[in-house]
């Protein structure tokens, strides 16, 4: 009877398998005893950005300013629907303009403008305003989605410029604070808000602050949060510092917080090389150029360990490609072999969260401009978010270093019985995603050699799987991404 019970909880495991070239036969072996690391149940996640200005130095633009949260049109049905195929999406609004950002509330009411191109201030651009009217919309949109809600606030507000990139001086909290208490008093459900955007260590981007004055904020953020949500059933995470990782910096600010002031450690990848490089797509199919930001992911988790064990480890925007993203690159089916595979390189090391850069807008939106009609990553993340639980297995691969292959327990699956062998007469699922015509850099994508595209009305094809019996071999196509679902898989780990 205990064996019974054991064993109707984890009788699948799903697999996603990059291929970025011809390969030999060989066996991928899956270890189910044990979980290896765990994500968040809901691991993906999409961005929001605020940059409000065309950006078009060549053609294509490389930014289309309708993409701004300040600005997207959240009436479409195509972006609805493409939100809601989630069912709970996590959605991350910031970046590089969140710390120029005001909010027209409390003290600033009436005294908060939109942005304009001003070539004395910080990255060439004037402070801007989120106006409560605006905010009001996106709360709709969030809760009718069911989104779930980071928000990155102005982490320099009050600071001055002192010499380069330097800023300093103490965090003026009264518009953030503002705009949380309107945010609880709309009864809006925020799950995390961000403090700043990039302005840490060595990368920082624009502006930089010292992990002490940084950290001076970031606990008075933790009182203001304690304080307005003290009667809530609820509490918002506190998320931080949102940069690309420097150890020592972030060693530093959590060593300056203590414990129960920041929840999560987010870093930011642009681990692929610049948009404008003509050259980038052979990184793309270079396993050894992949498999460097492993690194990262490991030292992060080290901090997380070792200096800071009450926080959890995010990817908090993630574009592969930073300026936007690379054109012919970034939103065609060959970005999926880093982006669907740093999704399972990042879960390895219990990164909870991942933020792609973005839902809409540059290149490496996962919705394409105007239309917003998914892009192929759009259903790579998709098929993730359905197919892969939080559990991560380990893995071995002794095909080739170009088969990247990654295991987790699978999501929402029901057992049919309990056996304690597997039944080698059952089907398994597979998902083989292939680029049109069989170009890299195509705009379309198959499954199962069915082309997936959306109605006008948004409306997202089936996303239906081929079976195969579970003792048969697995093919995997040249250029393929697939994810396959194998049942009875008896893995303990997956209880």
């Amino acid at each position: 009877m205990e064996v019974s019970q054991f064993l109707s909880v984890f009788l699948f495991v799903s697999i996603p398998v990059v291929l970025a070239r011809d390969v030999t036969k060989g066996r991928i072996v899956v270890d189910g005893n044990t979980t290896v690391a765990e994500t968040d149940e809901n691991y993906i996640c999409m961005t929001l950005d605020v940059w409000p200005f065309n950006e078009c130095p060549q053609m294509p633009c490389v930014w289309d300013g309708n993409a701004s949260m300040l600005v997207l049109n959240l009436s479409l049905p195509t972006l609805t629907k493409a939100v809601e195929a989630f069912g709970t999406l996590r959605i991350r609004l910031g970046g590089t303009l969140q710390d120029k950002l005001t909010y027209d509330v409390g003290s600033f009411k009436g005294h908060c403008h939109p942005f304009e191109r001003s070539n004395s201030s910080l990255f060439r651009i004037t402070e801007g305003c989120l106006y409560m009217e605006r905010w009001d919309e996106l709360n709709q949109f969030f809760n009718k989605t069911g989104a779930i809600v980071t928000f990155g606030l102005n982490a320099i507000l009050g600071r001055n410029n002192t010499i380069g990139k330097q800023w300093e001086g103490d965090w003026n909290y009264s518009n953030a604070e503002a705009l949380i208490q309107y945010t609880m008093e709309k009864n809006y459900q925020i799950n995390s808000w961000e403090f700043g955007n990039e302005l840490s260590g060595y990368n920082s981007i624009g502006a930089s602050i010292t992990a002490t004055q940084y950290a001076k904020g970031l606990i008075k953020l933790r009182e203001i949060i304690d304080c307005l949500y003290k009667n809530s059933r609820q509490k918002p995470s506190i998320v931080a510092p949102s940069a690309f990782f420097d150890a020592s910096w972030y060693e530093d600010f959590v060593n300056e917080t203590g414990p129960n002031v920041v929840d999560v450690l987010t870093h930011h990848v642009y681990n692929m090389g610049a948009g404008n490089d003509t050259e980038i797509i052979h990184r793309f199919l270079d396993p050894s150029y992949l498999s460097r930001e492993s690194s990262t992911f490991q030292k992060l988790e080290n901090v997380v360990q070792y200096h800071a064990p009450w926080t959890v480890a995010w990817v908090g925007e993630a574009g592969g490609v930073y300026g936007g993203g690379s054109p012919y690159v970034s939103n065609t089916f060959v970005d999926g072999f880093w982006y669907i595979d740093q999704l399972g390189m990042a879960a390895l090391y219990n990164t909870k969260v991942y933020c792609r850069q973005t839902l809409v807008g540059g290149h490496y939106g996962v919705l394409r401009p105007e239309t917003l009609t998914p892009s192929p990553d759009y259903y790579g993340a998709l098929l993730f978010h359905r197919l892969m639980g939080p559990g991560v297995l380990k893995v071995d691969n002794n095909v080739s270093s170009y088969l990247r292959a990654y295991a987790h327990c699978s999501r929402g699956r029901i057992s049919k019985g309990g056996s304690i062998v597997s039944d080698l007469g059952a089907q398994r699922e597979e998902y083989h995603l292939t680029p049109s015509n069989g170009l890299l850099k195509s705009p379309t994508v198959l499954l199962n050699g069915n082309v997936l595209e959306a109605t006008e009305e948004g409306d997202l094809p089936n996303l239906t799987p081929v079976y195969r019996q579970t003792n048969s071999s697995l093919s995997i196509a040249t250029w393929s991404i697939s994810f396959v679902v194998v049942p009875n898989f008896i893995a303990p780990g997956c209880k």
